[in-house]
């Protein structure tokens, strides 16, 4: 389970807020039993509600709560009148009562509320909303996060591809220098018994004695060993440097002479000239 793409779905939010369905609410609490992260992240979305409240809540006016006591008083005192079947008295009671006269706080009717359907459902509706609107807002800025996350991974591999594209482009315009330098030979090796389908081209130029290996395709070398390549020269193998990677063109050592060329896979280090190859020999190529 990808536990951080199940935290940015966005699921959480919704099981904080009961918006989920019976089975999604199943697989969110198996989930928390399961995941500390998961119950982490419940707690941190259950702050943030608690946090996003207090801090944008606001302090209603003075006169808000004369208004409401007020329009309070007049529900108060026609509930009571159809209590008692006096309901004429009541309203001649109430159309006595001027505006001023109910607008001014010290000439507020008292009274003892009672339980008002209407008010707890209008109650409940602002809650809902209010949790609504707090969850609708953490579940799109988690995606706004998430796609900022995205794209700065995307960025960050256009970036190598870019960068590999200039290594490239930098080891062709160095290959296409030396093809065109003249007195160059180009040396192709081709596969032996042990690696058939493997190849590679040495680049040897005869004027500055320079040696190039490039184009490999050769098996990974495996760990503890590294490849080498040797020049054959008057009979016997001599060493011409060792190869790191498989891909770049490398510059080996020097040789004024040669009638051929070979890569071995030998221990890291390499083998030195005295010895000769030790592993096997993978590709070789004549002069």
């Amino acid at each position: 389970m990808d536990i951080k793409a199940y935290i940015s779905s966005g699921i959480l939010e919704s099981y904080v807020l009961k918006l989920t369905t019976v089975e999604e609410t199943a697989e969110v609490e198996k989930n928390i039993a399961q995941h500390p992260e998961i119950r982490a992240e419940i707690f941190l979305i259950e702050e943030a509600l608690e946090s996003y409240a207090l801090e944008f809540a606001h302090e209603p006016p003075a006169e808000l709560k004369i208004r409401i006591m007020n329009a309070l008083a007049k529900e108060q005192l026609s509930v009571t009148s159809e209590q008692k079947g006096s309901g004429s008295f009541v309203t001649d009671s109430i159309s006595q009562v001027s505006d001023d006269e109910l607008n001014t706080e010290d000439k507020v009717l008292e009274f003892r509320p009672q339980p008002s359907a209407t008010r707890t459902w209008v109650a409940a509706a602002s809650w809902a909303l209010l949790i609504l609107s707090v969850g609708a807002n953490i579940i799109f800025f988690n995606r706004w996060k998430g796609s900022e996350e995205k794209l700065a991974i995307a960025e960050s591999q256009n970036l190598k591809i870019v960068q590999n594209e200039e290594i490239l482009k930098a080891n062709y315009e160095q290959e296409l220098n030396i093809l065109q330098s003249p007195g160059v030979k180009v040396i192709a090796l081709s596969g032996q018994p042990v690696a058939p389908n493997s190849k590679a081209l040495v680049y040897w130029d005869t004027n500055s004695e320079s040696v190039y290996v490039s184009s490999m395709k050769l098996p990974e070398a495996p760990s503890g060993k590294q490849y080498q390549l040797w020049a054959i020269v008057d009979g016997k193998p001599v060493d011409a440097g060792l190869i790191s990677g498989n891909t770049q063109m490398l510059k080996m050592k020097s040789f004024g002479k040669a009638v051929a060329f070979a890569i071995s896979l030998e221990e890291t280090g390499g083998s030195t000239t005295e010895v000769g190859p030790k592993g096997q020999i993978y590709v070789m190529g004549n002069v």
